[in-house]
This record gives structure tokens, C-alpha cells and sequence, in this order.
């Protein structure tokens, strides 16, 4: 049976339900209960994931990709889709809830771990999670949401090993991957990235977010030949999302497929006409498209 419709409750936006991000205002979503979610003392409400780079052009230079300003996931994040969703992974962008008071009988180290991360209060949450991954060294989700922690305190290389952990305890779990994945990136190491983002690609095809965080770190790289068919493939699974083709046309340009970088960025302005970038995306697309030789203006 189909989902209706989300409603984005930053600007009403209505989009596809699931779906981490509004795909106009790119705010992040949350509708879960921090609280409920920590009594099931599993869930680490979802906080760095969802990677699904905002872009910055500049004109007369080289064009930049920028990620998000407190998007430092999650990706996208990206809600609850599938198993693989009800783990750590997303940002979190709906209004943190209290933290739980001490003592409270229902909470083991690992829910006063989550209410406390909810409520914005990571050194609590820092300190739960090493106290429920010391209680428990092979308690997976603790391990996985102990480095989602480290991640939003600027540690990001001590995060991994506890990702690493992670996976060892549960190869197939998707979230413990794009985690990974993303940690890896952020710490510039791309081909270890590049390959936990596939791993995690493999657990869960249909997830718009990895695809494109797969996309971007292999742009970032400098493999745009393979990038681009999964810009390609992100764009299939999330076709209103505009940042998508812009992405893409950077690609392009770096591969010199002039027409090809034009068309995307063409694709941009239709899906995103009043983005505040507007204007340059139009100059540059004249400049693409200007004659200057036999072969200026290439595509494949």
C-alpha cells in the first residue's frame, strides 16, 4: 500500500513520504518520538546521516561543491523506509525533546543515550554510549551510535573504529556502512569511501541518499566517467530533487561534455527557477553553449 504525501513543516512542501529532506527548502525531516525511541533503548535518533549535498556556483572560476551547513551525515540524512532506516544515520531537524531525568527505571545507558543526543546534550550522549558499548563491547547499535556522536563532536577519525565495530558484529545492516561511509569521506579518504557507500549501495539500492553520497564522493575523487551514471541513478529514485542535476552537470563540465553540462544545469532552473543562484546558472549555461571552435559544444 502507497504513503501519502509528507508535508515539510518548515514550508509546507508536500513530497514523497520517507523522504529525509524537503526537496524545495532541503530542510531536514523528523517526526519520530525521541522518547518512545529511547525506551526501545535501540534507536539513536537520527542524526548525521543524510548527506544530500546544497551547491554554491561560482561564475569566472572553478565551481564549487559545498556541503550543507549542518548537514555534517545526512545525510541526509532519511525516516523510516525500511530496517535498514531504523538505525543511526540522518540528521535530526525537528525540535529536540527534553533529556530524560536521572534515574529513570526504563532507560539502560544506551536510551539515556538517545534522549540525551535528541535533546542536543552530546557530551551526555558521549558519555552513555561509553558507558553502554563498556557494559556491552558488542552491542552493535550502541558502537554505531557512538560514533555518531564522536562524528557531531568534530572526532570524527575516532568514530571509526566503532563503525568498524559495528559492521563486525552486523555485516548486513545498512546504516552501520553509509556511517562509515560518510565518516571516511569527511576525513578526505575517498576509495575507502567510495567502497563502504557501494557496500551500503548493495544493502539498499533504492535509497536515493547513498546513491547520490556515492556520486559525490567518487566526483570527488576525480572519477566523474563513474560518477556520473550514479548521479544518473539518484536522479531516477529522487527525479524533483534539482541539487541532483546540478551535481550532475558538474560532472559533465569536468569531463568537457559541454551540452551534457548545459542540459543538467537546464534541468536544474526548470526543477529550481527561483533558486537564488538563478542568474549564474543562466550565464553559465550561455557560456556552455556559446560557439568558440569546431567542437566547442561536446556531449556524449
Amino acid at each position: 500500500m502507497s504513503l501519502q504525501p509528507a508535508t515539510c513543516v518548515h514550508c509546507g512542501a508536500k513530497f514523497r513520504a520517507g523522504a529525509p529532506r524537503c526537496p524545495r527548502c532541503r530542510k531536514l525531516q523528523d517526526t519520530r518520538d525521541p522518547v518512545a525511541e529511547a525506551r526501545r533503548s535501540r534507536v539513536l535518533a537520527r542524526a548525521t546521516g543524510g548527506l544530500v549535498a546544497m551547491f554554491a556556483v561560482v561564475i569566472g572560476g572553478l565551481w564549487l561543491l559545498r556541503d550543507e551547513p549542518g548537514a555534517a551525515a545526512t545525510v541526509t540524512p532519511a525516516a523510516a523506509r525500511s530496517q535498514a532506516q531504523t538505525s543511526a544515520g540522518r540528521p535530526v531537524g525537528a525540535p529536540a525533546a527534553a533529556a530524560a531525568p536521572a534515574g529513570r527505571p526504563f532507560l539502560d545507558p544506551a536510551g539515556e543515550g538517545a534522549v540525551a543526543y535528541a535533546a542536543g546534550d552530546f557530551g551526555s550522549a558521549l558519555e552513555r554510549y561509553e558507558g553502554a558499548v563498556r557494559q556491552n563491547p558488542r552491542d552493535a547499535e550502541s558502537l554505531s551510535n557512538l560514533g555518531q556522536v564522536l562524528v557531531r563532536l568534530g572526532r570524527t577519525e575516532e568514530a571509526v573504529p566503532y563503525y568498524r565495530r559495528a559492521i563486525q558484529e552486523i555485516p548486513t545492516r545498512w546504516a552501520y556502512h553509509f556511517n562509515l561511509a560518510r565518516a571516511l569521506g569527511l576525513l578526505g579518504q575517498w576509495e575507502e569511501s567510495i567502497a563502504s557507500y557501494r557496500t551500503a549501495q548493495q544493502l539498499f539500492p533504492d535509497d536515493y541518499v547513498t546513491t547520490f553520497n556515492l556520486a559525490l564522493a567518487l566526483h570527488k575523487a576525480g572519477q566523474d566517467e563513474a560518477a556520473v551514471p550514479e548521479y544518473r541513478k539518484a536522479i531516477a529514485l529522487s527525479p524533483e530533487d534539482a541539487s541532483f542535476h546540478f551535481a550532475l552537470a558538474l560532472s559533465y563540465e569536468r569531463l568537457q561534455r559541454r551540452a551534457d553540462a548545459a542540459a543538467a544545469y537546464g534541468e536544474y532552473l526548470r526543477l529550481s527557477p527561483d533558486a537564488a543562484d538563478a542568474g549564474q546558472v543562466r550565464a553559465r549555461m550561455a557560456q556552455l553553449l556559446a560557439p568558440s571552435g569546431p567542437g566547442a559544444v561536446t556531449s556524449q
